[in-house]
C-alpha cells in the first residue's frame, strides 16, 4: 500500500499536522485537557469533536449539492445510505464516489489515485493542513493509513513502543503499525473496513483517521517531554 506514496511524506504528514495545529495557536484557539469518567470517553471526545468542528467550520466548507452517484459499485440502492453494499468496492470506484458525493463538504478534500502495481488513493484532507491519507482495497477490507514520522528520529524506540500500545485506547478506531517506505521503517496509523461497508463509512472513516492523527503527534509531544 505503502509502496505509491512519494518517499517524502513520512516527514510531511507529521509537518503538516504540526502546522495545522500552530495555525489554531495563531488563531488563538488553545488546547483544553479534562478528566471524564471511563465509560463515558468515547461520547464525550464525540461531541465535543463535533463542537469544534461546527466552531471551526470555514464558509466554503458546506455540503455540496447533491449529485447522482453514477460509478460507485451496482446495489440498486443509493450508497451513501447506511447499509453494507452487494459489490466490494475498487480505488477508482471509491475516489469517483466521493467526488460525486454530497457527504463530502465543498473543499474539504482533494483526491486523486497512485498508479502501482495496486492503485492507491491519496486523500489530501485540507481541513487537517493538508495531511495525506492513503486508502487501498485488498480483498475484503479497505484500509485507510497516515505516515507519521520515521522510527529513527524517535528516541528510546522500545519505551515509546511501549508507550504507543499503552496510548491505543486514546485514539479508538486506529492502530499504530511501523511500516517500511523506500530504505527506512516509519510509524503509521491505520484504519480498517471491509472492503462492501457504505461510502458514509469510508467517509467517516478518513476523518477519524485525520482526527487521530492530530492526536498521535500530541502523544509524541506528551512522551518527549
Amino acid at each position: 500500500m505503502t509502496d505509491a506514496a512519494d518517499s517524502s511524506a513520512p516527514a510531511s504528514g507529521t509537518d503538516r499536522i504540526r502546522a495545522w495545529r500552530k495555525a489554531r495557536r495563531d488563531a488563538g484557539m488553545i488546547k483544553l485537557e479534562f478528566w471524564a469518567p471511563e465509560a463515558c470517553r468515547d461520547d464525550i471526545k464525540a461531541a465535543v469533536r463535533a463542537i469544534v468542528a461546527e466552531s471551526t467550520r470555514a464558509p466554503q466548507l458546506a455540503p455540496r449539492r447533491s449529485r447522482p452517484t453514477s460509478s460507485s459499485p451496482s446495489t440498486g440502492a443509493d450508497p451513501q445510505m447506511d447499509a453494507v453494499i452487494e459489490t466490494a468496492w475498487t480505488v477508482p470506484a471509491v475516489k469517483t464516489a466521493l467526488d460525486e458525493s454530497a457527504l463530502v463538504r465543498e473543499g474539504e478534500m482533494t483526491l486523486r489515485v497512485l498508479e502501482g502495481a495496486e492503485p492507491v488513493l491519496l486523500a489530501t484532507m485540507h481541513e487537517y493542513g493538508d495531511l495525506p491519507i492513503y486508502l487501498s482495497v485488498g480483498g475484503a477490507q479497505i484500509v485507510c493509513s497516515v505516515l507519521l514520522w520515521p522510527v529513527a528520529e524517535q528516541s528510546d524506540t522500545a519505551r515509546f513502543n511501549e508507550f504507543l500500545l499503552k496510548a491505543q485506547r486514546v485514539v479508538p478506531l486506529s492502530n499504530f503499525a511501523i511500516t517500511t517506505v523506500g530504505d527506512q521503517d516509519v510509524y503509521e496509523l491505520m484504519g480498517e473496513l471491509s472492503s462492501k461497508t457504505t461510502l458514509h463509512t469510508i467517509l467517516i472513516e478518513l476523518r477519524t483517521l485525520a482526527e487521530n492523527a492530530i492526536d498521535a503527534t500530541a502523544l509524541r509531544d506528551t512522551f518527549a517531554a
